[in-house]
């Protein structure tokens, strides 16, 4: 990978535990799925670089991504990792309703944290499997209602995965050249 880049980011990614997340950076970063993921204690990193089509020509993003522990005894460690974000991913998994449900509660989190709002793209993941209980709709309803994209997503497939990406780091220099502080 080119050390060579337009634009670097730190992004973080947030939600419950075993929604996806360590699963949708790996698949992201290393381009593989695996089935024995273990809980992330604190948090993990990535680095990947994301093309951004422009006029006069591809800008590279440099993105950090930190995948952050999900499980509530980590709640306490989460913030340190939070500081310095310029963007984040706020992941559900579509076959677990309470994975939705606290969705305000880690956008209340990384707010508090912060001390500011910064670009989130909602990702409903793990859309591969049958047992679907969080409908498209209300993903759709929860993104526009907080102003932020909606994806689907399987990491099992990588259907998404890359879109993920592409789309926060679009915001992010959109963001960045219009003088905005991310």
């Amino acid at each position: 990978m080119s050390s060579s880049y337009d634009y670097l980011f730190k992004i973080v990614v947030l939600g419950e535990g075993a929604v996806g997340k360590t699963a949708i950076v790996t698949r992201f970063s290393h381009g593989f799925f695996r089935t024995d993921y273990k809980t992330t204690i604190g948090s993990q990193f990535a680095v990947k670089n994301v093309n951004i089509p422009r006029d006069a020509g591809d800008v590279t993003v440099k993105l950090q991504i930190w995948d952050v522990a999900g499980q509530s005894r980590f709640q306490i460690l989460r913030p340190m990792y939070y500081r310095g974000s310029s963007g984040g991913l706020l992941v559900y998994d579509v076959t677990r309703r309470r994975t939705f449900i606290v969705l305000e509660e880690w956008l209340e989190e990384l707010h508090k944290a912060l001390n500011k709002e910064i670009p989130l793209v909602l990702v409903a993941n793990k859309t591969d499997l049958p047992d679907r209980v969080v409908e498209p709709l209300e993903g759709r309803d929860f993104a526009d209602r907080h102003g932020m994209p909606y994806i689907e997503s399987s990491a099992k497939t990588g259907e998404g995965i890359i879109d993920i990406f592409s789309e926060l780091a679009e915001i992010l220099v959109v963001t960045r050249e219009k003088g905005g502080n991310y």
